[in-house]
């Protein structure tokens, strides 16, 4: 009776861990990446370039605006140090003070046709960006840091020849069917072998850092 009574106990005891366990909630896998297409008709970067020297005041402020962004980002929410990705640029869909742009960037003044052409040419050519030799611009996402939304991502930037790596803070959110990636980075034109540009001896010029503001698009990747 004894040992009936016993392995009546263990086979109650057997019973009721197994009901834990179903009812226990199973330990969630960490959700995987997701693959996302940069929309380059949605993604903006501009780019502000001050003036400065004594007679700066004939002069203007820039503002540089970028379309036809293309790339790819790899994000993971809960686990953003694992996200990758990369963008190119093309310096030649890149316009040039942009009434709305310029209000946008609070400068004052608009420049004519005549103006706005010859400071792209100037943009463009072998001192600047030296579009005939270096077409794109790109960026390659090498680290990340902080939690999601608020990150601080580790960017290799190359223009020209020439690559830096930058640290910036940036917002990056899912909704829906969306990735919305902002940010904003100060660089100095110099460290990519720019040279600024500069008139009448120094007198007008433009500052070697620039503001850069972007703000990336990105629809996921159909499988």
């Amino acid at each position: 009776m004894s040992g009936w009574v016993n392995g009546k106990r263990v086979r109650a005891v057997t019973v009721g861990l197994l009901g834990l366990l179903i009812l226990a909630p199973a330990s969630q896998a960490p959700a995987a990446p997701r693959e996302y297409e940069v929309d380059a008709d949605a993604s903006t970067l501009s780019v502000a370039v001050l003036r400065r020297g004594l007679l700066a005041v004939l002069a203007h402020d820039h503002i540089l605006v970028a379309k036809g962004i293309v790339g790819r980002i790899r994000f993971n929410a809960e686990a953003p140090a694992q996200s990758t990705g990369q963008v190119s640029i093309p310096v030649e869909f890149i316009e040039v003070d942009d009434p709305k742009a310029r209000a946008r960037e609070g400068f004052a003044g608009e420049l004519n046709e005549s103006n706005r052409a010859s400071v792209r040419e100037n943009m463009l050519g072998a001192d600047q960006l030296a579009a005939a030799e270096f077409p794109r611009v790109t960026a390659a996402l090498e680290g990340v840091e902080g939690k999601s939304p608020d990150l601080r991502l580790r960017v290799r930037v190359r223009v020209r020849e020439r690559e830096q790596v930058l640290a910036m803070p940036a917002t990056v959110t899912e909704s829906g069917e969306m990735l919305t990636v902002q940010g904003e980075a100060t660089l100095l034109q110099s460290a990519f072998g720019i040279t600024p540009y500069v008139a009448l001896f120094g007198a007008i010029a433009v500052q070697d850092a620039v503001r850069v503001k972007f703000e990336l698009i990105a629809r996921p990747i159909r499988p």
